[in-house]
């Protein structure tokens, strides 16, 4: 082994040696770019006028032999401008080469892998490179927001169930995250990434298919973000940077969703109320509250109040629309402030960087608010001219109070449901602003007994409670990185890297005793004792919830990068290792009686079973809600990667990369089995027979290869539950299998075919690239029946398999470019996914979501978000009820309907967009710049919500389509809503609201935002202290232009509460 190492190093040192000891002068140095300081790799360096010439290495660096004591060297790269600099022997310290971009060449150049930087024309794989630029050209407090519309494939979906999120070219896994691996400073980022600080990102690059992503091996089968933040500028004066903006966003439109008027619920409510719907409800234990309306109707049966009064109090209580007291106390307009404060610069030997950023917003919701703080700093020193260290921190703490309560619920009479949405026309506060109490659990004549016998005030005022609470949730998360870097020789260079993070949220959630949750909690569990004395046995007081969740990650990299060109051949390559270890651990507790000034809370007793004071037949334990939770990831892996480019036209890579892990069972681990990834690109227009002066830039390029993707939820061991209070008979502590063991457990494969054109005509006036991928999923983690005889009715293990593919296209169009400048940019993504093998199935009537997630059952054939219905056949003339299909017969059998196999549904098409993309316009003149955007979403659907006659029969505030109901024979010509039943039917409720009629047209177009910005530069003479400024106004959210369906509906928020709020941002940018 010792003879290999020697052999080693002296095969790459000798070189340099040789090289030192022929040439009399060496000249050592470094090539970046002026912008921004970003290392340029593959840079030319050569004497002007000689044939002699190097490139420089992964970081930039390069060494030539000189002639003479003096000579000029020339540096170029593509996309920048030619240097020239003079070298005169001795020289005092390393060169430092600044070149500055050249608009009339290409653009972005180079791309970060998190392992090592790649020049755009050595690449094969695709990447995504975001500028420093362009990622703040958008406003907002965090990193993801800012990369959405900005590179192909890459789509923030939105809406509320678990298909939003961010995703990149579609969905390969099933079960699994299908989140994108999140790089920060060359490691794995396993925080919270929207407490990350936008403004001390430097780059962003996206890498996309095998070539460029399985280097990170089984956790890249989502595609990677790697984030790069801001160092040191290489031989620069201290500058210091300072940004700052304020954002106001509108008031949510909680009219944006249609719900029946005030009018209607209360006819509806006299109509059950007639019909003796209320009489159990009357003489029910439970004692559930009555809306005001039904306590007027009880009271005129009951003669307390006479007709004439009882009329006028429901006359008045259909003039209101609860929605408006919860625009004018529960939510508000938001702010947001920014402030990000830098300073660079650099020494003789060394580079530094330090910034400190805060933000504090006030939510929508009124009493929720955020702050946060950060802090980088990053110094790299030159110990010798072949050692580099670099040291670098990043802290985070951001404080979040969660004081909203949301919308009011209460306890439903005739359902007993809790989580009911306030009738429509409850009132918050009466005319002069004074807080009114609502109901909430128990019927208000109940309540006003209670305080009368010992209990405590049993009333629930929302607007109070507002200010009652204490919810924060504190977020600390830090980074410390270490990097030792040592040239070997001119082509070999090895480097350690270690980073440690730490991040701590701790949620605290304290509910004094004046809050409505420990009034209730209190009461709920007290009873009459013996002599009629009031027995508490949970103390009157406070609560203290307290939520715990922390990581640790240790990553130790070493590396060689070997970088060398001869003649026509160029070699780069890296290979190293790495070890990774994360531990997570969490915790919850509850304190009971807790006094907030002394910290101090009393012990209660969890075991024994305690009647409900309202309903004593009905026993139950006080919750305890102490939990402990504890993971530990380790990883094993070895990588390498190398690029071999012939003539300057031809390049082939491949990476090879074996992750061994504790998520993994022993079979996997033992198997070894690398996922790797080959790439070939042909650099059409350096061939000597390519003469299409157009066209001076085509480079064709194809890959393939194999990621991974880890599933941490799925253990190689046998895994049990645990029951917190042990069992209800017996008090003994038990266990439930969720699954059994699984020795062959190993990561989600990621295959991936991508092949693409990069291109640029004459003067860039159209520049871009074509990419095509392909990419399939296998062994995947899925879910499929076990044999009863085993005890465990299922088994979750690698079989399931998806397919999917598409289109992204990026080009860049410069109209005009003199002093007054136009630049246009288009997007455009096309991705299409689907399961190809998944056993379970089920009745279709569980495939018939939303789409966005809840309760997703995969189908074979068709994407995992995916759009289905129950066929429609109208309206009966006669009655108004919903006609469906069973066995292609035109049926009001709403249960056998219902009771369909898959193969009787509709498939419209994914929930998600097929086509998406963006339009960006830039033009300026002089120092004005206008830039707008307009984004499109196509070729999906989304189901729109209608009315549910047996919510309705319940209580229950339904939509405003209820005012459009079948009401006559003739109705069915001009609505597809079905009349009212005598008799509330869910069967018949459920078919109309799943079925074809209901799904719409996702397709729209958006003008998404708007950037108008002043820019000034310092003028010989000034006395600004500042070089430069830039006064901008930013507008977000500003509307559909186009959609294909009709209606109100925003299609991306088709289910939430309330669309997506416009905001409007003014800030400033100083240098000094």
């Amino acid at each position: 082994m010792r003879t290999y190492v020697t052999f080693f190093l002296a095969f790459y040192l000798l070189p340099g040696f040789f090289l030192s000891a022929s040439g009399q002068f060496i000249a050592r140095g470094m090539v970046v770019s002026a912008s921004d300081s970003l290392a340029l790799p593959g840079a030319v360096v050569k004497v002007k006028g000689g044939s002699q010439g190097v490139t420089t290495d992964e970081k930039g660096r390069f060494q030539i032999a000189l002639v003479d004591s003096s000579a000029r060297l020339q540096i170029s790269y593509i996309g920048f401008r030619t240097l020239e600099i003079s070298v005169r022997f001795p020289l005092q310290t390393d060169l430092t080469a600044a070149l500055s971009p050249d608009a009339n060449q290409l653009g972005e150049v180079v791309v970060s892998t998190g392992y090592q930087t790649v020049p755009r024309e050595r690449a094969t794989g695709s990447f995504s490179s975001v500028s420093h630029a362009l990622f703040n050209r958008r406003v907002s407090t965090d990193v993801i927001s800012r990369l959405n519309d900005l590179v192909p494939g890459l789509i923030t979906n939105r809406g509320t169930g678990s298909a939003r999120g961010l995703l990149i070219r579609g969905q390969s896994t099933i079960n699994s995250s299908a989140r994108p691996l999140i790089v920060i400073d060359n490691f794995p980022y396993e925080g919270d990434l929207s407490t990350l600080n936008p403004n001390d990102v430097e780059s962003v690059t996206v890498l996309k298919d095998a070539a460029a992503a399985s280097i990170w091996g089984a956790r890249a089968g989502n595609g990677v973000i790697v984030i790069t933040t801001k160092k040191g500028a290489i031989d620069a004066a201290p500058k210091i940077s300072f940004n700052t903006n304020f954002t106001a966003g509108q008031m949510p439109d909680l009219f944006y969703q249609s719900q029946t008027s005030a009018a209607d619920f209360i006819e509806n409510e006299r109509l059950r109320f007639e019909a003796g719907s209320y009489s159990n409800a009357e003489k029910n234990i439970r004692q559930y509250p009555f809306t005001p309306a039904v306590e007027t109707l009880i009271a005129a049966r009951d003669k307390t109040i006479t007709p004439q009064q009882a009329q006028q109090q429901l006359d008045a209580f259909k003039q209101i629309d609860v929605r408006n007291d919860y625009q004018k106390y529960l939510y508000q307009p938001s702010l947001n402030q920014q402030y990000s404060l830098g300073i660079q610069g650099s020494g003789s030997k060394n580079r530094y960087f330090l910034s400190g950023g805060y933000d504090r917003s006030r939510a929508s919701e009124v009493g929720n608010h955020y702050e946060r703080f950060s802090f980088n700093a990053s110094n790299t020193y030159a110990v010798s001219r072949r050692l580099d260290l670099t040291a670098g921190i990043y802290f985070i703490q951001s404080t979040s109070t969660q004081n909203s309560q949301g919308l009011p619920t209460y306890t439903n009479a005739l359902t007993g449901y809790t989580g009911t949405a306030m009738y429509p026309y409850a009132r918050l506060a009466d005319g002069s602003g004074n807080p009114l109490d609502l109901i909430r659990q128990n019927r208000l004549s109940f309540v006003q007994k209670a305080a009368g016998i010992g209990l405590l005030d049993w009333s629930y005022n929302p607007i109070r409670e507002i200010s009652l609470a204490d919810n924060k949730v504190k977020l600390t998360d830090y980074r410390m990185n270490l990097t030792a870097d040592y040239r070997i020789s001119k082509a070999l260079r090895a480097n350690i890297l270690y980073q440690y993070a730490r991040g701590i949220s701790e949620g605290r959630n304290y509910y004094s005793a004046a809050t409505f949750t420990a009034r209730n909690l209190v009461n709920s569990f007290s009873s009459i004792g013996a002599g009629g004395t009031l027995v508490r046995p949970i103390p009157a007081g406070g609560i203290l919830d307290q939520a715990t969740s922390a990581y640790q990650s240790h990553n130790l990299r070493s590396q060689l990068d070997y970088s060398q060109s001869w003649g026509r051949h160029e070699v780069s390559a890296i290979a190293g290792a790495e070890l990774r270890d994360l531990a997570r651990n969490g915790s919850t507790y509850r304190v009971y009686g807790y006094d907030n000034a002394y910290a101090t809370g009393k012990a209660v007793d969890y075991v024994t079973f305690f009647p409900n004071f309202v309903n004593p037949s009905n026993s139950s334990r006080i919750p305890y809600l102490d939990t402990k939770t504890g993971e530990s990831d380790r990883y094993l892996s070895y990588y390498a990667n190398a690029a071999y480019t012939f003539q300057k036209r031809y390049v082939f890579s491949a990476s090879a990369r074996l992750d061994q892990s504790n998520l993994f069972g022993v079979k996997t681990n033992d198997k070894g089995v690398p996922l790797f990834s080959s790439g070939l690109a042909w650099n059409l227009s350096q061939e000597p027979f390519y003469h299409a002066a157009w066209l001076p830039y085509l480079k064709l390029r194809a890959t393939y290869g194999s990621s991974g993707n880890s599933n941490k939820n799925v253990s190689a061991f046998t895994t049990a539950a645990f029951g917190a209070q042990g069992d209800a008979a017996t008090g003994a502590t038990y266990a439930t299998i969720q699954n059994p063991p699984n020795p062959s457990l190993r990561w989600e494969r990621i295959q991936t075919f991508n092949a693409g054109v990069d291109f640029d005509t004459r003067n860039r006036v159209f520049s871009g690239s074509l990419e095509y991928y392909h990419k399939k999923g296998i062994d995947l983690i899925g879910v499929r029946p076990y044999p009863g005889s085993s005890g465990i009715k299922t088994f979750t293990g690698n079989y399931a398999a998806t397919k999917g593919q598409g289109i992204d296209l990026s080009v860049q169009a410069r109209i005009f470019d003199k002093e007054f400048k136009w630049y246009s940019m288009l997007l455009m993504s096309q991705v299409t996914d689907k399961v190809t093998k998944y056993d379970e199935t089920t009745l279709a009537v569980f495939y018939l979501g939303n789409g966005d997630g809840a309760g997703t059952y995969p189908l074979e054939g068709k994407p995992l978000y995916a759009l289905y219905s129950l066929r429609w056949a109208g309206l009966d003339p006669l009655s108004g009820d919903p006609l469906g299909y069973v066995d292609g017969e035109v049926s009001k059998d709403y249960a056998a309907i219902l009771s369909a196999d898959p193969s009787q549904m509709i498939y419209h098409g994914p929930a998600r967009p097929k086509v998406f993309g963006a339009f960006r316009q830039t033009v300026s003149w002089k120092a004005l710049s206008l830039s707008v955007n307009m984004t499109y979403r196509l070729g999906y659907f989304y189901r729109a919500r209608s009315v549910s006659y047996s919510d309705l029969a319940d209580g229950l505030t339904v939509h405003g389509d209820y005012g459009l109901r079948w009401q006559q024979p003739g109705d069915e010509q001009r609505t597809q809503v079905p009349s009212q039943p005598a008799f509330p039917d869910s069967n018949r409720d459920n078919f109309y609201l799943l079925s074809q009629g209901l799904v719409k047209k996702a397709d729209h177009v958006r003008l998404q935002d708007v950037n108008l910005s002043y820019n000034w530069s310092k003028k010989t003479g000034s006395a600004f202290p500042f070089s430069t400024a830039q006064l901008y106004v930013y507008a977000d959210n500003l509307g559909i232009l186009w959609k294909a369906s009709k209606g109100k509906l925003d299609p991306d928020y088709a289910q939430a509460l309330y669309a997506l709020p416009r905001t409007l941002s003014i800030g400033l940018k100083l240098d000094f």
